[in-house]
């Protein structure tokens, strides 16, 4: 089993070692620093199966095996083999807890599929049912044999084993054929002490359960390892007049994955690229023909949009007075021309994942995980105005949960929370991948579906609410279930943002007054009034 944290770590143990190195080639004793990282790395990725890792650091290996020859030569060589190794640590730091499981493998509306190995089948009778309604295929098996090969023969995402005290020789290889095929499985006992959880771990379990289960618990688990958000790719802009270069970074970066460049050689096409391009990072040239990098980074972040945009100057300058002024007014870091690539590819990628991790904060809703409604407004005021220019409709609709204050006062705001985080992830799963799902406030919540017809909304809407509607939650003394009701407006009966949010939140006013659990369509009043009227 690979140990991504190890290997992460190994390699930013790495690197500053390599800058030493840079910094100067004819010192031994920071080759030898160097080598050593290296080697533990070999190791690990020998030690772990990761072959791709592995492959990418042999011909290193066979240029540092010969110490006479260290230099300036070797630096350059170097240099430009450790952004390929860089790339498969990347690539085993970032790939998905279950190869082939994840969400995109189920856009057919098959759902992934649990197994169960337990003797007491009838006890989890209830958890099936649940488990329908939370997206899984869920199966249970007391013939343990017949239950992995089930599990194996139809590729199910995760194996849920009650493992008793531990003892069981049978058991323990059942866990070892799940383990050698490829199975991802939890342990499951009425036992919760240290030495059957440690056992647990060593046999390669990914948690541990202690009966009785309760769909919560493993939801939450099964969870992460299934529906996997695919990150968008890192978008690196550079600004540098020379094409020399823009070539030689473009050479160097384009060797990651999930990454997206874009060059301009030109100052003053700055802004504009940067609202089209949104950039995670920018990589600016500080002396160009007309203007400094630091002139246009004032001017950039004079633009509240780009204030927050990293920017790392490329530069001969190593006065230290100017490297301060410069990051004064609005830098980030500095590269010193010429450019090692490692550090390059190191500096791009860390500030492009700070970045990345900053703004999450800023548009996500802390508790669901769901866009904020700043961020849900912003997104539905571009998918309006894409809408137009397609000549495609976009209905909107606002949720709100039904007696939501009951629930808080009844069984408490942890169980409260709870609710809100499962319609948000029941929310998640059941829209399309471009429709967009946020937090209004409170118990309420937006969604905004794209390119569908009132009546598509409509039909995806009603199924949700009567499928969560279906959801049983737990507290101390039992289980209880809640709904929702919705209000819905889409555009272009209705003309602008404003007319179709009013719309849709007199729709759900309607809704809630009708009787509740139920959701409501906005009607335009032009429609309205070419109505007949109601017979008497």
């Amino acid at each position: 089993m690979i140990n991504r944290l190890e290997i992460h770590d190994t390699w930013n143990a790495l690197v500053p070692t390599w800058k030493l190195v840079w910094q100067d080639s004819q010192n031994l004793d920071r080759w030898v620093a160097f080598m050593l990282h290296c080697d533990r790395l070999l190791a690990l990725s020998r030690e772990q199966g990761a072959r791709e890792l592995e492959a990418a650091l042999e011909p290193l290996m066979e240029l540092l095996s010969d110490v006479d020859s260290l230099g300036e030569e070797k630096k350059a060589v170097v240099d430009v083999l450790l952004p390929g190794i860089f790339a498969a640590v990347r690539d085993i730091c970032t790939q998905p807890a279950v190869r082939g499981n994840s969400a995109e493998m189920h856009d057919d509306d098959t759902p992934p599929l649990v197994v169960m190995l337990t003797p007491d089948v009838a006890v989890v009778d209830e958890l099936l049912v649940q488990m329908e309604h939370y997206g899984y295929a869920f199966k249970v098996f007391s013939d343990y044999r017949m239950g992995l090969q089930i599990a194996l023969n139809l590729r199910a995402v995760a194996l849920v084993v009650e493992i008793g005290n531990g003892q069981d020789e049978q058991i323990n290889r059942i866990v070892q054929q799940a383990e050698q095929g490829g199975l991802k499985w939890f342990a499951m006992s009425r036992r919760g002490d240290f030495s059957l959880r440690l056992q647990a771990v060593r046999q390669g379990a990914l948690g541990f359960f202690l009966e009785p289960l309760t769909i919560n618990s493993l939801v939450d688990a099964l969870d992460p390892l299934v529906y996997l958000v695919k990150e968008d790719p890192y978008r690196i802009m550079i600004l540098d007049d020379s094409p020399t270069v823009l070539a030689s970074i473009g050479k160097t970066l384009e060797q990651l994955p999930n990454l997206t460049l874009r060059a301009i050689q030109q100052p003053d096409l700055v802004l504009e690229t940067l609202l089209d391009f949104s950039p995670d990072v920018l990589l600016l040239d500080f002396h160009m023909d007309g203007c400094n990098g630091l002139e246009v980074a004032k001017i950039i972040r004079q633009n509240r949009a780009f204030e927050s945009v990293p920017i790392v100057y490329l530069t001969s300058e190593t006065s230290q007075a100017v490297q301060l002024e410069a990051m004064r007014h609005g830098g980030d870091d500095f590269l010193t021309k010429p450019i090692s690539q490692a550090q390059l590819v190191n500096t791009v990628i860390s500030k492009a994942e700070r970045y990345r991790g900053l703004r999450k904060l800023m548009v996500e809703d802390s508790l669901t995980g769901l866009y904020n409604h700043v961020k849900t407004k912003a997104l539905l005021q571009q998918a309006l105005l894409q809408g137009e220019r397609q000549h495609l409709e976009v209905c909107y609709a606002i949720l709100d949960i039904d007696f939501f204050k009951r629930v808080n006062d009844t069984y408490g705001h942890t169980i409260g929370d709870h609710v809100l985080k499962t319609l948000a992830r029941y929310l998640k799963q059941r829209l399309r991948r471009g429709d967009v799902v946020g937090r209004y406030g409170g118990e309420e919540f937006v969604a905004v579906f794209f390119d569908a017809s009132l009546e598509q909304a409509m039909e995806r809407l009603n199924s949700i609410r009567e499928g969560f509607a279906q959801i049983y939650h737990a507290y101390d003394e039992g289980i209880f279930s809640v709904t929702f009701s919705a209000g819905i407006a889409h555009f272009p009966a209705y003309s602008n943002m404003m007319e179709l949010m009013v719309a849709a939140d007199n729709a759900l006013y309607i809704a809630k007054r009708g009787g509740r659990n139920r959701v409501e369509a906005a009607v335009p009043a032009a429609i309205k009034a070419a109505e007949p009227l109601a017979r008497p």
